[in-house]
């Protein structure tokens, strides 16, 4: 089955958008995916940053797999109610070092058994109905990741609403493999040292600093959805926004003339920078500085190559693809996902109709 098909835009279209005035809200509740491994609160730190920003009610769940969850030992399934009173125990030392707690009218903690973690999350978002779901990732790459899949990866194609993900880094600050939320319930030592990962009180909060926002654009209808967030977020945190753009840059046969190749690979780069401008222009209203890049190259790296630094909030849209067709063809978003050393926040085109400008 295939995805939508997106139009493509060019310079001489009308704005995709409005400007967002600040009365529309922007993330009214959050629901984070916790289960106190390294990425896992690397992930909750930027939604308790982002609900301080918002005023949004803070959901934090679990989802306990089978007696391996990182909350008991000695293979013993719980009743429900020591599950959840176990889980609210635990999130008060995650909560702590950012001043926040589950006796907050604002903090609610949601401890679930199931067998797979994604559907159990999109159905809680749907249930409370959320408009963020904030997880961590370990990034997979190759067979092992088509194998086991991945708890982030399967809540972005199937969310109702925006998803941001956040990779666990190393100590030398590169983003690390380990911290999935899947990961953390695969074997019981594998939980016993994310419970360990859990931050106490006395610990300092894992940073959730934001320096600069990149959105790739691709001049898609998917493009307006990702940039009303975009146009909706900067404000928030006072940063610079850069889009992004990649012309294609064709292998040429040798019989070829490669000169008037370049001319009009020249000439694509000066048309989607004008179109860039016409896009931003909207953003810059707000207050927020915009600047904007047009690379050559090959469009899934050479994106990963730009937005995948350290504190860099990446905004991208995304089709939410499933099945073989994912598998044979990739997706950019996804690819930015396992490599970004920052957040990466993945709107689908579901949210364009539930937008607060589109109401």
């Amino acid at each position: 089955m295939q995805g939508p098909r997106c139009r493509r835009r060019g310079p001489r279209d009308p704005p995709l958008f409005s400007v967002v005035t600040a009365s529309e809200p922007v993330f009214q509740t959050l629901l984070v995916a916790h289960d106190f491994s390294p990425s896992s609160n690397r992930a909750l730190a930027h939604a308790v940053d982002l609900a301080a920003r918002t005023g949004a009610a803070l959901h934090l769940m679990y989802v306990d797999r089978t007696a391996e969850g990182v909350l008991f030992e000695g293979g013993k399934a719980p009743p429900d109610d020591e599950l959840q009173d176990r889980f609210e125990e635990r999130c008060h030392a995650s909560l702590a070092p950012h001043d926040r707690s589950p006796a907050e009218d604002r903090v609610v903690c949601h401890a679930v058994r199931g067998v797979s973690p994604a559907p159990l999350l999109v159905e809680k978002a749907e249930e409370i109905d959320a408009d963020l779901i904030v997880t961590g990732t370990e990034g997979r790459r190759g067979a092992r990741r088509l194998i086991v899949g991945s708890v982030a990866e399967e809540v972005l194609r199937t969310a109702p609403c925006p998803v941001l993900t956040v990779r666990q880094r190393e100590a030398g600050g590169a983003s690390g493999s380990t911290g999935e939320a899947d990961d953390a319930s695969s074997s019981a030592d594998d939980a016993s040292s994310s419970a360990d990962e859990a931050p106490s009180s006395a610990d300092e909060a894992p940073s959730s600093a934001v320096e600069q926002i990149v959105a790739p654009v691709d001049f898609s209808d998917l493009t307006e959805v990702a940039l009303r967030h975009v146009a909706q977020i900067a404000p928030l945190y006072d940063v610079p926004v850069t889009l992004v753009h990649v012309v294609e840059d064709p292998t040429m046969p040798s019989v070829y003339e490669v000169n008037a190749s370049a001319v009009r690979a020249r000439a694509a780069e000066q048309r989607a920078e004008e179109a860039l401008q016409s896009l931003g222009a909207p953003i810059e209203e707000t207050g927020v500085s915009v600047s904007y890049l047009v690379h050559r190259g090959q469009t899934t790296s050479t994106v990963v190559e730009a937005t995948g630094h350290r504190d860099t909030l990446t905004v991208m849209g995304t089709k939410g693809l499933s099945g073989l067709r994912r598998v044979m063809l990739g997706s950019v978003t996804e690819a930015v996902i396992r490599a970004s050393d920052g957040p990466v926040l993945a709107v689908p085109a579901s949210a364009q109709e539930a937008s607060p400008a589109n109401e």
